[in-house]
């Protein structure tokens, strides 16, 4: 099984793989490119779960105004 997430920008490119067999535990791989570089992770599931997680966070943080990683500013 192979499902793919993501969307081609002219900036770079972040996509995510969700990648499983029947002899294996599933994994999901994220890819991510721009113009300095490209890297990738393989990750289990649960360390996928805690990345989603940190994404979150950061997400709320983002909401926030004022609010910076150590309260606030």
């Amino acid at each position: 099984m192979l499902l793919r997430v993501g969307e081609v920008r002219s900036s770079g490119l972040v996509v995510s793989y969700l990648i499983g067999s029947d002899d294996e535990p599933p994994t999901v791989v994220v890819h991510a490119s721009c113009r300095a570089g490209t890297g990738w992770a393989e990750l289990t599931l649960p360390q996928a779960g805690q990345l989603v997680e940190q994404l979150r966070s950061l997400l709320t943080q983002a909401a926030s105004p004022g609010e910076g990683e150590h309260g606030q500013q």
